[in-house]
């Protein structure tokens, strides 16, 4: 059984943070899709950081940090898409960021409780 928490989430959550950042600062892709679906991609990507902090990270504090950190990412990055780049920041998109790492947090804390059920001992 793998052991949880876990360096490779660790590895993992560095490199959902520098794909999340270069993503934001490139020229944004003209993708056809409905009305504001870009949120999903949002919600998505900034649930797979908080995620992979949450069973990356030993401690409750240390998850909660990482969890702050990536919604003061998403803040700054929106900010600085609008004000730096050729890009358009959005308040919603800063929602979206916010919401998905609620939920990949929270995703990560249900699997952390799943599995100290069955091995209270390797499980934080």
């Amino acid at each position: 059984m793998i052991r949880l928490p876990h360096p490779v989430f660790i590895l993992a959550f560095v490199a959902a943070v520098m794909s999340v950042i270069a993503l934001s600062l490139v020229p944004s892709p003209d993708i056809p899709g409905p009305d504001n679906s870009d949120k999903v991609a949002h919600l998505l990507a900034y649930g797979t950081i908080a995620f992979c902090g949450g069973l990356g990270f030993q401690s409750g504090p240390a998850r909660l940090k990482s969890a702050v950190f990536a919604i003061l990412l998403g803040i700054f990055l929106e900010f600085a898409q609008g004000m730096w780049f050729e890009r358009d920041g959005s308040a919603w998109d800063a929602v979206a960021n916010t919401l998905g790492v609620g939920l990949g947090l929270g995703s990560a804390a249900l699997i952390l409780r799943v599995m100290s059920r069955f091995n209270s001992e390797d499980v934080v």
